[in-house]
């Protein structure tokens, strides 16, 4: 649960502190442990997803199956849309140092549109996440991708 925190409030900071393309989306993230603070989720508590090399480059490519805009950041950078039935793609490094991982998170503009993701690794090193929506009573809901320093990759 500690751990969780901290990557909750690690991704927080970084993220507010660079600055977000929409202020909605800074000023839901700004109180995220306020709004789930009775249900904490962490990597160690899900199961790994994929497996990517760390000691490459990662293409993380985004595909957008729901009829809503999605927003998605990596927690250093500015958020990007994603059109309905569009895809999206970025490179990501992780495993250089210890402790170096990626967390990329992604809904939709108003939150309220509940989503569980596909991930799966195609050649190349490349990540392919597929966002369905799901049912509002779906317990698996997710909201975040995380890559950790080993190129293990958890979605919750």
């Amino acid at each position: 649960m500690f751990k969780s925190r901290i990557l909750i409030l690690t991704t927080l900071v970084t993220t507010l502190s660079l600055g977000l393309a929409s202020s909605s989306l800074a000023e839901w993230f700004s109180d995220y442990p306020d709004r789930f603070s009775d249900y904490t989720v962490s990597p160690s508590d899900s199961k790994v997803e994929a497996t990517v090399d760390p000691s490459q480059l990662i293409t993380v490519r985004l595909r957008n199956k729901t009829d809503q805009t999605l927003v998605y950041a990596l927690a250093n950078d500015n958020s990007q849309q994603l059109a309905p039935g569009k895809t999206g793609e970025f490179l990501v490094r992780v495993g250089r140092h210890p402790g170096e991982t990626s967390t990329i998170l992604i809904n939709t503009p108003e939150y309220t549109y509940p989503l569980i993701y596909s991930v799966r690794v195609i050649p190349k090193n490349t990540l392919m996440v597929e966002i369905t929506p799901t049912s509002a009573a779906n317990p698996h809901q997710e909201r975040t991708i995380y890559i950790d320093e080993q190129g293990r990759v958890y979605s919750f």
